[in-house]
């Protein structure tokens, strides 16, 4: 069986993931196929982008659901469970494995059509969850799994498991009850672009730090209100912003449905700016050319006349708007 993924060629072992937005190569996999690209170090998702761009809008669909596993259970325990034998057909070490203290990821390729939606992702990844959990007497510490557009990071010095023709069957997938997910709807003010969404993403995979201990009512509800008055396009970027700080040792902080709930009415993208500014008064030099404030003409224009380049800057560049 061949797997729905997408490859990105442009990070090797966890080096460069700023470059890792974009670039991204939509590809039939077998899991021996996915194993050599992963022995590269190489990284990949389980969906498929349009226009080679990472992102939950741009996923595609998946026809296989990956689990993160980080120490609640050594591969030979995971191996001997029966949903693993039957239905796993990829195990790979992440990089801080060790023999006391197995770290892996697995892959269970899903018969039948490829799934289309978020939410038939989730209620798949829940269910294969269970029986594992189950069977393992543990609990799954990090479902980061439950989106098929979860980047993925290679290893050169992984070991690999691989069972070819490991498969959930068809009829066990169509049997899952799916549960929707409610969405979220912009609640802050009215003048927000979808220029503004993409600035409030790009600093919180890029520029904003996440939150430390002691940071809860300072940096993580004030980004977080401010995601929630967004909506829906944020809640991948703040759930992985959440996930890389002190704040995302605890599931529950992870929750949009927990923690959006009463946030978002008085906050918005200024929020985040203000909070960037803070950090670093020319933030605004840092983003990309199409995330620029005013046209991209304007920017240029600006950076040529502050640098010395240009010593007259046409009178419209500071006509208010």
């Amino acid at each position: 069986m061949k797997i729905k993924v997408s490859t990105n060629a442009r990070s090797n072992n966890k080096e460069n993931p700023q470059y890792l937005h974009s670039g991204w190569i939509n590809r039939w996999l077998t899991p021996a196929e996915l194993a050599d690209w992963i022995k590269q170090g190489k990284a990949w998702a389980g969906t498929h982008f349009t226009d080679g761009k990472r992102s939950e809008a741009n996923a595609q669909g998946s026809n296989a659901i990956v689990f993160d596993f980080d120490g609640e259970v050594q591969l030979d325990a995971f191996w001997n469970s029966p949903t693993a034998q039957a239905w796993c057909a990829l195990t790979y070490t992440s990089f801080s494995s060790t023999a006391e203290v197995n770290r892996f990821r697995a892959v269970f390729p899903l018969g039948g059509i490829p799934l289309t939606s978020p939410a038939e992702h989730k209620s798949i990844y829940k269910f294969i969850a269970g029986k594992l959990a189950s069977e393992l007497g543990i609990t799954i510490q990090d479902d980061c799994g439950e989106k098929a557009e979860r980047l993925w990071y290679g290893n050169d010095t992984t070991q690999v498991v691989v069972s070819d023709s490991a498969v959930v069957p068809t009829d066990v997938v169509a049997g899952v009850e799916i549960v929707e997910e409610p969405t979220y709807e912009y609640s802050g003010p009215s003048d927000v672009t979808d220029t503004d969404i993409k600035r409030c993403i790009w600093l919180l995979y890029n520029f904003i730090p996440p939150s430390e201990d002691g940071d809860y009512n300072t940096v993580y509800i004030p980004v977080t209100a401010a995601c929630a008055a967004l909506g829906q396009p944020m809640i991948e970027a703040w759930v992985d912003w959440v996930s890389r700080g002190h704040h995302g040792g605890k599931r529950s902080n992870m929750n949009p449905r927990l923690k959006w709930r009463g946030l978002g009415k008085r906050s918005g993208p200024s929020s985040l700016y203000a909070m960037a500014k803070r950090l670093d008064s020319q933030w605004r030099k840092l983003l990309p050319h199409d995330l620029w404030f005013g046209s991209a003409n304007t920017q240029e224009i600006w950076e040529a006349f502050i640098s010395g380049s240009i010593k007259c800057a046409p009178r419209g560049l500071f006509n208010s708007k």
